[in-house]
């Protein structure tokens, strides 16, 4: 049975994918579009999906906005988070906890970027929610 600790830490994540893509869909013009802020929720919902599978192991999640490293922890407790290919995903998403979030950052972003955001953070949340036998919502 999945604790309701886990799936607060879910119903988050899920909060801050739809966001994302919300905001991605609301702003029709590619231009002008709030990267930033879509890329900024993809990945705390990503972040607070693999965050959600640890809490379900029994541990406390580390205070970390690093993907790769909740990959790891995720990974120790169930090695299926290994097998398919979610750090190609988590390594994309990562810079996006921090970095966008003030002026003149380095990364160029655009709809490629953040339709790459989008696919990346929904295919993490539906990879923990089939690892907890919860249904799947993004489909990814």
């Amino acid at each position: 049975m999945v604790s309701s600790d886990c799936l607060e830490w879910l119903e988050y994540a899920r909060k801050d994918i739809d966001v994302a893509n919300h905001l991605y869909v609301l702003q029709q013009n590619p231009r002008h579009r709030p990267h930033e802020a879509i890329l900024f929720h993809c990945q705390q919902g990503a972040e607070k999906a693999l965050k959600a599978f640890i809490v379900q192991s029994g541990t406390f999640p580390p205070k970390t906005h690093d993907l790769q490293d909740l990959l790891f922890v995720c990974i120790k407790h169930d090695i299926q988070f290994d097998k398919v290919r979610l750090a190609k995903h988590c390594a994309f998403l990562t810079p996006f906890a921090v970095l966008v979030r003030y002026p003149k950052h380095s990364i160029t972003l655009d709809s490629i970027q953040s339709e790459r955001g989008l696919n990346s953070s929904k295919r993490i949340y539906d990879f923990v929610c089939e690892r907890l036998g919860l249904k799947k919502i993004y489909f990814a």
